[in-house]
């Protein structure tokens, strides 16, 4: 009985010091005015953390909190970054870019050197950013992306992620890094459905949607998890595709 109260008492320990690290987490986030960043934002503030947010338009931001910082920055600019990212425990990046076939895109691969360098000069480790099935070649690729949107007016986008991707995969293994790859994305409402995680450019035999609430909570809910360190993981939701 002894030894067994013991033990319920280490688990209860355990927990609330679990709970205290969570609601003392601080985060900065980049692409913060997206429809993915304001999420990120409102999910993490609803944790207990604190929200430093990066942008360049603080107007665009209408979510007021004591634990929310607002702060306007070049995120192409390490050294506006860094300012900011002292005492931070991870960098999430929501940052979208502008689709269009003659429309060019750098956003993904410079804002995510602008990020590493401040990390590098900080010491913060825990990078974790979204881009999207499909940034290279897969034979599961749905026919519509592979066949229509890759390579029409998604595909300046597609290819800049894919620039990103590779600089994190072949010069940054000094960085914990973490991308999640959604398929397209829904502002419909979490239903509760497990998310499905699995290396690779994307998962077959499911459905090609997920709500951006469910793609947040699942990077929001790996910040401590090293499950995922330094790996391209594609997300989707567990019913199959009818």
């Amino acid at each position: 009985m002894h030894k067994a109260m013991n033990s319920l008492k280490s688990v209860y320990l355990a927990m609330q010091i679990k709970a205290a690290s969570l609601t003392t987490m601080k985060v900065l986030v980049i692409g913060a005015t997206g429809q993915s960043g304001l999420l990120i934002i409102s999910e993490a503030l609803a944790r207990g953390y604190e929200v430093i947010a990066l942008v360049r338009c603080p107007e665009k931001i209408n979510i007021m909190h004591e634990k929310l910082k607002v702060v306007q920055v070049d995120i192409l600019k390490s050294e506006e970054i860094a300012e900011n990212l002292k005492g931070c425990d991870a960098v999430l990046s929501a940052i979208g870019g502008r689709p269009g076939i003659m429309t060019p895109c750098d956003i993904y691969s410079k804002s995510g050197e602008a990020v590493v360098k401040a990390m590098r000069e900080t010491g913060v480790k825990r990078f974790i950013a979204i881009t999207a099935w499909g940034t290279k070649d897969d034979p599961d690729l749905p026919f519509v992306w592979k066949w229509v949107l890759k390579p029409s007016f998604l595909r300046n986008i597609v290819k800049d992620m894919e620039i990103f991707e590779d600089y994190l995969l072949k010069e940054c293994s000094d960085i914990n890094y973490t991308v999640v790859k959604p398929p397209r994305l829904t502002n419909e409402p979490s239903n509760g459905e497990k998310i499905i995680a699995k290396e690779g450019q994307c998962i077959a035999n499911v459905s090609n949607a997920i709500s951006r609430q469910d793609v947040v909570r699942f990077m929001l809910d790996n910040i401590t998890s090293q499950d995922y360190f330094k790996k391209l993981v594609s997300v989707a939701m567990s019913s199959e595709k009818k």
